[in-house]
């Protein structure tokens, strides 16, 4: 069958060597028999407008003369831009195949693609991305196998997000770099293996990018210059050399020097930069990808003022044997010819170890390994000695894992530790309690703050304790902390799964440096926790755990289309709280507050995504068939709302919230006797909490949903199943009232 495989690249912009990467992956992969296409992604940067707004706002002198000066400039680069513009789309249009426009948000052919590759070039540089952007390392909700090829973080430094660099990076099935001291940082940052493969366009021939050339464009012998930025070294010693041979100077440039005396173009596409460079006599450049097409057209040529290209030539260089074309002063008598035979055998060895590393990866295949049994809690590839193992997200954005068979090895090391292969040790007949913490901790906790109690008593001991925490992007994923601060980040209940893929190492670690750990999550979560702790044989006297009387968990791909939905309806989110002591610690407590610092309390759009979860539509299949909900827990202790307390002890209640704690091992009694905070013992036959008897009902809607999801996105879902209703036009008077008499 033949594979889908889709390319996340960034390719719609007037880069010469972004547009030829981009048409080189696609034309390859397609050669090999793989259906490819480049996929459709963020495209704003090349429209005329879009680049023209870039050029004003990267402006940093910003005095009234210079944006005068700056605004006339812009005003007269219109015309040679649109050309610029419209000749690297009309290139695009003939050579590279797109799929249809791709958004996180909404489901797309995209998410039924075989595979994604992520690259080439510089995908990975958070500089041009502005930030890291999850698609172009392969995040995409339904893609089950992830590839990156020759991917470049150009000169960038990661700092504050090498944590989801070693994530998205650790979940790809085959990595590769275009640069060695790239493949080097990722390997020590990750623990994996990162392979370093060539640039795509060297996975052409020759004659492919003769066949997609313009006609010859410059007659004449010419000398050919070209640099991504104006540079003056460079363009001083190119006229040199012309001037010494007796031949023009062309200049292929983003913009012209005014003061330049040579022949300079701006307005070329691809097929004409192919043009220049296939009948050039020799070239001068300091960019990368000129440096890779000079040695496709087997042309004499010499790299000035490196600092721009960086690694990325002296590693060409020094492959194919020609590091003596670095140069930093005039060239005072030809070198010597380059021997292209010698060149290019080296260069044949890479491309064909590239080459290799890209087929297998394409080749490989994956079963998945618990199917929809799966509880995402990616204990199985956290064990594997392997790397066959990688948790993906299906459609509805869910993590399941798959095994690479070309890796597996077949030793069960993953069936032995997956909780949907073994029955859990549970423990019964829990102590319960009604257990209030300090007001200030409560104010911050969804109910009564018994994990923030419990945790607090774990930061006496110099102890470690894991949970929860929404990330600026407000997902969810399991933390580490030590101290208060990093305890606010946890607190509040969180109706996402989380990815705890990186806490199990960090359990590990802690365990075996004798440190106390209070593990906080879902049933599922917390078994396989132990399931890997006895994997490991770690010492178990200072590990506490804490589960929560869990509904089901909702789908993560809902709840990105409904947090963009409900961005375009109020603006950028700056915080969004499932439930909120605002409003309430009881019934509907919905909040959010916007980056401009409005804040929205409990209406209709900010309560959809709560209202739908109760509906039993989004909740993951496992769920339905949850192992875990009985009074029989796997945790130390359980912690939930106490609901049903007015028919237990109404005078324990007041308006910051009561948690239920149930006591359900001598190590947990133990923790909760030492935790500050109040307490009333309680009969648990009162409590109201359903999942202590059995799971969440399977909504019979949950197949007409999903199709409708995949058809229509997330409004009219929130309209038929979360009550978002328009606002009657009494209420729209209402709000321009309120809005007039401010």
């Amino acid at each position: 069958m033949v594979q889908k495989v889709g390319i996340a690249t960034i390719h719609k912009n007037t880069n010469y060597g972004a547009n030829l990467q981009a048409f080189a992956s696609c034309r390859y992969l397609n050669n090999l028999g793989c259906n490819a296409k480049v996929i459709d992604y963020d495209s704003s940067s090349s429209h005329l407008f879009s680049l023209l707004k870039l050029s004003w706002t990267r402006e940093k002198n910003k005095t009234f003369c210079r944006k005068v000066k700056l605004g006339v400039a812009l005003f007269l680069s219109m015309g040679w831009k649109h050309k610029r513009i419209k000749c690297f789309g009309k290139f695009r249009k003939k050579h590279i195949q797109l799929t249809s426009q791709y958004k996180r948000d909404q489901h797309s052919e995209i998410n039924q693609l075989d595979a994604i590759i992520c690259g080439s070039d510089q995908v990975w540089n958070i500089d041009i991305t502005e930030g890291i952007n999850p698609v172009y390392f392969g995040e995409v909700a339904g893609v089950k196998k992830r590839i990156s090829y020759a991917a470049s973080i150009g000169g960038c430094n990661y700092g504050q997000y090498e944590n989801e660099v070693k994530r998205l990076v650790s979940q790809l099935d085959y990595c590769s770099v275009r640069e060695e001291n790239t493949a080097r940082y990722l390997s020590d940052l990750t623990g994996r293996n990162v392979e370093t493969v060539c640039d795509p366009v060297f996975l052409l021939e020759k004659t492919d990018y003769e066949g997609v050339s313009s006609k010859r464009k410059i007659k004449g012998d010419y000398i050919l210059l070209y640099s991504v930025v104006h540079n003056d070294a460079l363009t001083a010693i190119a006229k040199d050399y012309a001037d010494r041979h007796g031949m023009k100077l062309v200049e292929i440039c983003s913009a012209k020097d005014k003061k330049a005396t040579h022949k300079q173009i701006a307005t070329y596409g691809p097929a004409e930069f192919l043009s220049c460079f296939r009948f050039a006599r020799t070239v001068f450049t300091n960019s990368f990808h000129g440096t890779a097409f000079s040695l496709i057209f087997e042309k004499d040529f010499y790299i000035v003022d490196n600092k721009a290209g960086g690694s990325r030539i002296t590693n060409l260089l020094s492959r194919v044997g020609l590091s003596e074309r670095l140069i930093t002063e005039n060239v005072e008598s030809d070198f010597a010819p380059i021997d292209y035979d010698t060149s290019k055998k080296q260069l044949s060895e890479y491309v064909s170890s590239s080459k290799e590393f890209l087929d297998k990866a394409l080749k490989s295949e994956k079963h998945p390994l618990a199917g929809e049994m799966c509880m995402s809690c990616g204990a199985c590839r956290a064990v594997c000695k392997f790397d066959a193992i990688r948790l993906f997200e299906n459609e509805e954005g869910f993590l399941t894992a798959l095994v690479d068979e070309a890796k597996c090895v077949d030793c069960g090391a993953c069936k032995r530790i997956c909780p949907a292969f073994n029955k859990a040790k549970k423990h019964s007949s829990p102590s319960a309690y009604a257990f209030k913490a300090d007001d200030e901790i409560r104010k911050n906790s969804t109910s009564g703050g018994a994990f923030a109690a419990l945790a607090l008593e774990i930061i006496k001991d110099g102890g470690a304790f894991y949970g929860a925490a929404q990330k600026d992007d407000l997902s969810v994923w399991h933390i580490r902390g030590e101290n208060p601060d990093d305890l606010t980040k946890m607190q509040g209940t969180k109706y996402l799964p989380s990815d705890m893929s990186d806490c199990y190492a960090q359990v590990e670690a802690d365990l075996l440096h004798g440190k106390k750990v209070l593990f906080s999550g879902t049933p599922c979560q917390v078994d396989a926790l132990y399931r890997y702790v006895a994997a490991k044989r770690l010492p178990t006297d200072d590990l506490y755990t804490v589960d929560i009387i869990c509904h089901g968990v909702p789908s993560p791909a809902f709840y990105r289309s409904y947090i963009a939905w409900l961005e375009k309806e109020y603006g950028k989110l700056a915080e969004y709280k499932f439930r909120s002591k605002k409003i309430s610690w009881r019934g509907s407590s919905c909040y959010a507050r916007l980056a401009d610092g409005r804040e929205l309390k409990n209406d209709k759009k900010l309560c959809g995504f709560m209202n739908v979860y109760y509906t039993n539509n989004i909740t993951r299949e496992r769920c339905y068939s949850c192992p875990y909900t009985s009074v029989e827990r796997v945790s130390d202790l359980t912690i939930s709302d106490c609901w049903g307390l007015e028919d237990m002890d109404k005078s324990f209640e007041d308006a910051l919230g009561v948690s239920m704690v149930l006591v359900n091992t001598e190590g947990g009694r133990a923790l909760f006797e030492q935790t500050s905070g109040r307490r009333v013992a309680v009969d648990l036959n009162f409590a109201k909490q359903p999942q202590l008897k059995q799971p969440a009902a399977r909504s019979q809607e949950r197949e007409e949903f999903w199709n409708e999801y995949a058809t229509n996105g997330v409004k009219p879902l929130l309209k038929k199943y979360g009550g978002v209703r328009r606002a009657s036009f009494k209420t729209v008077l209402s709000r321009l009232k309120k809005k007039l008499l401010r």
